[in-house]
């Protein structure tokens, strides 16, 4: 009957146990330190004598060594975060993510603060309303764009789009003249067959 192999170890244990392992070697290191300054001539030994016979009074001992060990490992954790740097990350959630959403795909990790996007990605929501004919999510959606951007030559263009898909005429013409007077470059105000443009006489 063959036996069972053990697992090895996770490289997470590993790590535990070197660390772990290598508190107790330091430890016993300054011990021994301590034990053969002993042995020294003079006043380095009687002082290496006083200082063996103070740790290994009961109780001072254990204090001892429980100081030593909190130092040991403020000292460990100093050095991974100067290695590795800040633990701080970063986290970007999807609100109200659709039901076919992959778990993973719904939140990313940055290690770095990520760049501000700006309205890009609301405008393209937008689109996208507009592009499957939901009106209403696509009007909801401009009411949570800041007020200061209203007037900005792209969300005219959907504000335009979206009253023209309300059939409301008079409000796309008055914001096709506001988007003229503001970039008369833009591609909706180059379209002389847009019924919204005013008609020369």
């Amino acid at each position: 009957m063959a036996t069972p192999e053990k697992a090895p170890f996770t490289p997470e244990q590993k790590r535990a146990l070197l660390i772990g392992g290598g508190l107790i070697l330091a430890a016993a290191f300054v011990l021994l330190l301590v034990w053969l300054g002993m042995f020294l001539p003079g006043f380095a030994g009687e002082v290496f004598r006083k200082l063996a016979g103070f740790l290994w009074t009961p109780l001072i001992l254990d204090f001892s060594l429980f100081i030593l060990g909190v130092i040991l490992v403020l000292s460990l954790n100093w050095y991974i975060r100067v290695k590795k740097g800040d633990e701080c990350v970063y986290l970007e959630q999807v609100v109200d993510p659709p039901a076919g959403l992959p778990e993973r795909a719904r939140s990313a990790i940055f290690n770095e603060e990520p760049e501000p996007q700006g309205l890009g990605p609301r405008l393209a929501a937008i689109e996208g309303a507009l592009a499957l004919n939901d009106l209403s999510e696509a009007t909801s959606l401009l009411f949570e764009l800041p007020e200061s951007h209203l007037e900005d030559p792209e969300v005219l263009a959907l504000r335009i789009a979206l009253a023209r898909r309300k059939e409301h005429t008079a409000k796309a013409d008055q914001l096709l003249q506001k988007l003229m007077a503001q970039a008369p470059e833009h591609p909706l105000c180059k379209n002389e067959e847009n019924p919204g443009l005013p008609q020369q006489g």
